[in-house]
């Protein structure tokens, strides 16, 4: 058990706890009892809880209120040790602590080891050769350097050579150090004060220090960076218009001060970071003399990332790729302005692991946009094996992972909806920073500097850092590498090159990133790696397709299927959504709407199963590219195998007396006519015994009706029937009728008339 130490504090010691300033009221058996001056809350502060916050700097404590001001601080103003002193008052102090000690041992031989007991330092005794001679060797031996015995040995003016004061100034020194505390620094009190020596008097009068401020003010401090001799022609001219108002009221004239005058009053005036605020920018400023990062900010690989965006200083050309020879004037007008506007866009994207240094990702892109940015994430989450076995490298690559946090400035290219949504769905934290400002960023500013001046400057069409810098070079007729070369010269930099050299950078201690990245996968490993279809979902190219029977198809080309899928699509009507990475072609990734979980597709075209995406569309193309002339050639050799066919079945239908099997156009108009020549028309046969629509109630004759009442109903004989106007029936020709055999039945009332039975 470790035993808390209980510091005897005066009361009213002022303590400052997290920065909150208290009063120790008393040491208690609990710990020390602190008062809030401000409100009077009373608070205890446990022994062990004080020690761990002294070691962490969260208690701070003034110095003891009961010891006595030391009389070197009292002389020096203030300063109360050696190390505030100058190197020269430093130096003095310590001639001036042996000259004391060696008469120490003056007064210790002459009073002990003599036995003069009446012997006393004075003015007279230290001037005395003998103790003169007495005092040399034991001054020489205590500073450590050569010491004359008088000035009067040294020749003519200002000696850096040591010799003896005489005895006034031997015994001023001697009281002082006799007057010091023992808390006093010895070698601080005895420090010279001669730079507080001289006049004085001001040497320029106050009026003119006004003046001086004025032309700094109005001219000095601009944003277009003005010289002292622009301030000091401007201040001449408001000390002649001063001098003019002076010699009215009879006042002497002002002098006009020398040019290292106005500069000197400027530096009292303004530190060199206000100046350079004044006149430079702020932006500027910061980038020159802000705070740098001295601290280890990651410790595992992966858990903290940075990327940024940079012009390269490189001019390339599309003449190198091949075809340039091929293209008629006008394409090759065309593709001088195409390349044009493409060499002024080209930019560098690199994304760096903070942790080891090494190179995560980088891209080179005409237009560094969102695309771009997240070609720079796809990059950095997968394997660059490829990258490396492509353009033979020897280094190590670094794997795939994850991306535990990535700072980036608010560039366009950077910090937009969809890096920033992409980030968030795998899981990263983003953190913005001010552009060009490369303190807030500075790992990932600090590889761009390494990678301009070891690799752009040796690199053809290098325009340098800033516009004219190489004026005798010819950066436009000399810029022949293409945007692949260029590419294929970058991987081997960031793979074998980079990570090989020695990097003094915080943390690194001149290791090679290399060598880090070893040491911590083997240490503290790897950030936890991806699931492949959560970054092909985030990070891949979306679809917007039409399953089908054999699965789905992207890019006109790329066909995806599995099991799963096959048999959730049985249950989908619709389009689905499939994610594919540019960079590897094998699987691709479908959501299904309502669906919970992704289906992981296989690409069932394997013959494309080893190329990204640009590949695929570049062998595509190639594919379908044809010369015109052979278009030409293979068309008229098309024709002229179906019109020989044509002739020669003809020729055989003539030959056999075939029947011809097709019809021309007259032909087929006569046929047409003639199948409506003899037409019928079929009429509609209207019953009898009807009535028109909407005539039933109101009707009172006609087929079927037969009216109630009156005596002719008593009658066997059937009523003749009058036909209605209202309904005309169509006359149609009498059908001939076999007789029927049965007698007629008569319906009506009895055959007797008047009798009922």
């Amino acid at each position: 058990m470790t035993i808390a130490p209980r510091y005897n504090f005066e009361a009213g010691t002022e303590i400052v706890v997290q920065g909150r300033d208290l009063l120790l009221h008393k040491v208690g058996a609990q710990g020390y009892e602190l008062a809030d001056p401000t409100g009077g809350q009373m608070s205890i502060l446990g022994f062990s809880s004080f020690v761990e916050m002294m070691k962490s700097g969260a208690v701070t404590f003034a110095p003891s209120q009961l010891l006595p001001e030391g009389s070197a601080k009292l002389r020096l103003g203030g300063l109360s040790v050696a190390a505030q002193l100058s190197d020269e008052q430093r130096t003095y102090g310590r001639f001036h602590y042996a000259l004391c000690r060696a008469i120490d041992e003056l007064h210790r031989h002459r009073t002990i080891v003599e036995g003069n007991e009446d012997f006393r330092i004075s003015i007279g005794a230290l001037n005395d050769p003998a103790n003169r001679k007495f005092l040399r060797p034991l001054v020489e031996a205590f500073f450590g350097e050569r010491v004359h015995l008088g000035a009067a040995t040294l020749k003519g003016g200002r000696q850096k050579s040591w010799f003896l004061y005489k005895g006034r100034t031997l015994k001023k020194y001697y009281g002082i150090y006799q007057g010091l505390q023992d808390g006093d620094d010895v070698i601080a009190g005895l420090a010279t004060l001669d730079h507080l020596k001289g006049n004085e008097k001001p040497r320029l009068p106050l009026r003119l220090k006004e003046l001086m401020t004025a032309a700094w003010e109005e001219i000095g401090l601009d944003l277009k960076g003005p010289s002292v001799a622009n301030v000091h022609g401007y201040l001449a001219a408001l000390i002649n218009r001063e001098n003019g108002q002076r010699a009215l009221n009879d006042l002497p004239a002002l002098p006009v001060p020398s040019h290292q005058s106005v500069l000197r009053h400027r530096k009292e005036l303004l530190t060199p970071t206000e100046y350079m605020v004044a006149t430079k920018g702020e932006r500027h400023a910061r980038n020159k003399r802000g705070r740098g990062s001295s601290d280890v900010r990651a410790l595992m690989i992966g858990e903290f990332c940075e990327m940024d965006e940079c012009r390269a200083s490189l001019i390339t050309s599309a003449k190198a790729k091949g075809y340039w020879h091929t293209l008629s004037e006008d394409m090759k007008k065309a593709m001088e302005w195409a390349d044009e506007e493409i060499r002024s866009r080209l930019s560098i994207l690199v994304m760096i692991d903070v942790a080891t240094r090494m190179p995560l990702a980088w891209v080179v892109s005409d237009q560094p946009k969102a695309e771009a940015t997240m070609q720079l994430l796809r990059m950095a989450t997968r394997d660059k094996t490829r990258e490396r076995r492509i353009y033979g490298c020897e280094g190590e690559a670094m794997p795939g992972m994850g991306l535990g946090m990535v700072r980036n400035d608010n560039g366009t290219g950077l910090r937009n909806a969809e890096v920033k949504s992409a980030l968030m769905g795998i899981a990263s934290a983003n953190t913005d920073v001010r552009t060009h400002a490369s303190a807030d960023k500075p790992y990932v500013e600090r590889m761009f500097g390494t990678t301009e001046s070891v690799l752009f400057k040796l690199l053809h069409g290098y325009t340098g850092r800033k516009a004219g810098e190489l004026p005798g070079y010819d950066a436009k007729k000399s810029g022949v590498l293409d945007i692949d070369l260029l590419y294929e010269i970058l991987t081997k930099f960031f793979i074998d090159e980079y990570p090989s050299l020695k990097h003094m950078g915080v943390g690194m201690s001149g290791r090679r990133p290399a060598e880090v990245y070893q040491e911590l996968n083997e240490t503290r490993e790897t950030f936890r790696l991806l699931d492949e279809d959560l970054r092909r979902i985030h990070l891949g190219w979306p679809f917007k397709v039409q399953p089908n029977d054999e699965g789905v198809r992207v890019l006109e080309g790329l066909f995806y299927s599995s099991d799963e899928f096959q048999t959730a699509r049985e249950h989908h009507q619709g389009k689905v959504t499939v994610y594919i990475d540019p960079d590897d072609l094998s699987f691709a990734t479908a959501v299904l709407p309502r669906d919970p979980d992704p289906y992981r597709l296989a690409l069932q075209t394997t013959v494309f199963a080893d190329l990204t995406v640009s590949e695929f569309l570049e062998l595509m193309t190639q594919y379908r590219r044809e010369n015109p002339e052979l278009t030409t050639l293979y068309e008229d050799r098309i024709a002229k195998v179906r019109l020989e066919r044509h002739e020669q079945l003809k020729k055989i239908g003539v030959e056999r007396r075939l029947p011809r099997s097709y019809v021309n156009v007259g032909e087929a108009r006569k046929m047409a006519k003639s199948l409506f020549a003899s037409s019928r028309l079929v009429t509609t046969h209207v019953p009898v015994d009807t009535v028109a629509p909407g005539t039933l109630a109101t009707a009172i004759s006609g087929p079927g009706i037969l009216p109630l009442g009156g005596a002719s109903l008593i009658d066997h004989a059937p009523v003749e029937t009058t036909s209605t106007p209202a309904l005309p029936a169509r006359t149609s020709k009498p059908k001939a009728e076999k007789p029927s055999s049965e007698p007629p039945v008569r319906l009506g009332r009895p055959a007797q008339k008047g009798e009922l039975s």
